[in-house]
């Protein structure tokens, strides 16, 4: 993520790396209860795309009918897996707040798109890469973040 200064926003970076912050944590969470029947199909980038896959999914018109639901369910209506919805809705990984119906969902679906460099086995070749990428050059995006993890205390 580093090696293209031009394309990546300032301390972004180390913010979501930082091996005892939140999106670190998280993205350990989520490879930890990769289902074992399951770790062939997550082993190389199945995890980037299905995280990037929810990202797609939660666009306006779609969060709008869910934001309701309960984030687990909510999540799993917009095709994410359960084990991810799972690790997404526990209340250890946010606190005591239900993210799906008090955060824009645009801070959900980069949330998603930050972890996938951390979960992702070379971000080189990844069928996220693109997409990951263009979440990371946002100018603003280091400080949406740190907000975000603020909120959730």
């Amino acid at each position: 993520m580093s090696r293209d200064p031009s394309n990546i926003a300032g301390d972004v970076v180390a913010y979501v790396f930082d091996e005892n912050g939140f999106y670190t944590r998280l993205a350990n969470r989520a490879i930890d209860k990769v289902p074992w029947t399951s770790s062939v199909r997550y082993r190389k980038h199945g995890l980037c795309v299905c995280l990037n896959n929810v990202a797609k999914g939660l666009d306006p018109g779609t969060y709008a009918k869910y934001a309701q639901q309960p984030l687990r369910a909510g999540l799993i209506l917009v095709g994410c897996p359960k084990f991810l919805a799972e690790v997404l809705s526990a209340a250890s990984a946010f606190g005591i707040k239900q993210i799906l119906g008090t955060l824009p969902h645009a801070q959900l679906y980069k949330t998603l798109r930050v972890m996938i460099p951390l979960v992702c086995p070379d971000l080189d070749v990844c069928p996220a890469r693109q997409d990951v990428v263009k979440t990371y050059a946002s100018p603003v995006l280091a400080e949406e973040l740190k907000q975000f993890v603020a909120s959730l205390r």
